[in-house]
């Protein structure tokens, strides 16, 4: 092969990757091309970008076939909003034009969480090509889960103490909690609470139903452990999406809030069997996708905009768990009408609490 000029090459020199089964199985195995041609044109026809996009079955076959219906794989739980909604998602409507734009940017793939950074999130590799067992928490994680999730766990709102999970000396990464979730169950599955492999804290906290805590004894199974051990978390309203002059998709939420919502259970299966739990609202509208079109969601308030949530920010004491007064008789700790925008309220009726249900 003729010498390349210096911006046409790409090294692989790291001993340990070469060295490593990935390193060893050959470039050709993965993403194609011609290993027999010594013309690069040649060489490279057919190759593959990012293999991972329906190659890794090749050898990881039980993984990968779980994988194809995952939620980072198929953004059912999207789906499943937009459809709950009245959504047409039928292919060529204007809704599916949207949701290609504006949700399909969230769709990941085995290489986005193991290899390279996340292409919504700027792409590149984030140790060489090097193959990380373990997802980084801060490359590829927080790079999608980053406004919310991130800004909760490691204490990045104002004036908000991270989560102590993180906090503790070990500083447990996501993949401590959530690994046996993220490929799946071999399921679709409509969100991520109806995952039949999702992470829960009884699952490390077995003692809860049975310790000497009165407030454990006392409210075990009535409450969302959240309840009790999280603290001010984000609420955000009104996101709308839309293009740019250049034709770049981008969204805008109108109104981000720090605050705190106990509410009625919205879930209520033999998982998640609490009577009370933290409700979040969500940046939907019913205008979200005006953009593209008038009354894309024409049963908008066929699904509550308040919804049940697990926000990253344990404490093990907090403001609700000091004493019993701290919590009750305090009706601004409870999502009421007077806490619901009017055009919201029929679709929030089964989470807002009753004045005669505020403890």
């Amino acid at each position: 092969m003729p010498p390349l000029e210096v911006w046409e090459k790409v090294f692989l020199d790291d001993a340990e990757f070469l060295q490593s089964t990935h390193g060893m199985v050959g470039c050709v195995i993965c993403h194609g091309g011609d290993s027999g041609e010594d013309v690069k044109d040649k060489a490279h026809v057919g190759v593959i970008a990012d293999p991972s996009v329906g190659n890794c079955d090749t050898c990881h076959g039980e993984i990968a076939s779980s994988n194809e219906i995952n939620l980072h794989t198929m953004l059912s739980g999207f789906q499943t909003c937009l459809e709950t909604r009245g959504g047409n998602l039928e292919e060529g409507s204007p809704l599916a034009q949207a949701f290609e734009f504006h949700c399909t940017e969230c769709h990941t793939s085995c290489g986005q969480c193991h290899v390279s950074r996340p292409d919504s999130a700027g792409e590149g590799l984030v140790a060489g090509h090097e193959f990380k067992m373990i997802p980084s928490t801060r490359d590829n994680c927080s790079a999608c889960h980053g406004s919310r999730v991130d800004a909760e766990y490691f204490g990045r709102n104002e004036g908000v103490a991270g989560d102590l999970h993180q906090m503790t000396e070990a500083g447990m990464s996501c993949m401590k909690c959530h690994g046996s979730e993220l490929h799946g169950s071999g399921e679709l599955v409509s969100d991520r609470y109806h995952n039949a492999v999702v992470v829960q804290c009884e699952d490390c906290h077995q003692d809860v139903s049975t310790d000497a805590n009165e407030q454990h004894q006392q409210h075990v199974g009535e409450l969302s452990c959240q309840v009790c051990h999280s603290v001010e978390y984000k609420n955000c309203y009104n996101c709308h999406v839309a293009l740019n002059d250049e034709g770049t998709p981008y969204f805008a939420t109108d109104e981000s809030v720090m605050n705190f919502k106990i509410g009625l259970n919205p879930l209520d299966n033999p998982d998640r069997p609490y009577e009370y739990v933290l409700l979040r609202h969500v940046p939907v509208s019913p205008d979200t996708f005006s953009y593209y079109g008038d009354n894309l969601l024409p049963d908008f308030s066929a699904l509550n905009t308040w919804k049940y949530a697990t926000p990253h920010n344990i404490q093990l004491q907090t403001p609700q768990n000091a004493d019993c007064s701290a919590c009750h008789g305090h009706s601004e700790l409870f999502l009421t009408e007077d806490d619901v925008e009017p055009a919201e309220l029929e679709a929030n009726q089964n989470v807002i609490v009753p004045a005669d249900k505020i403890p």
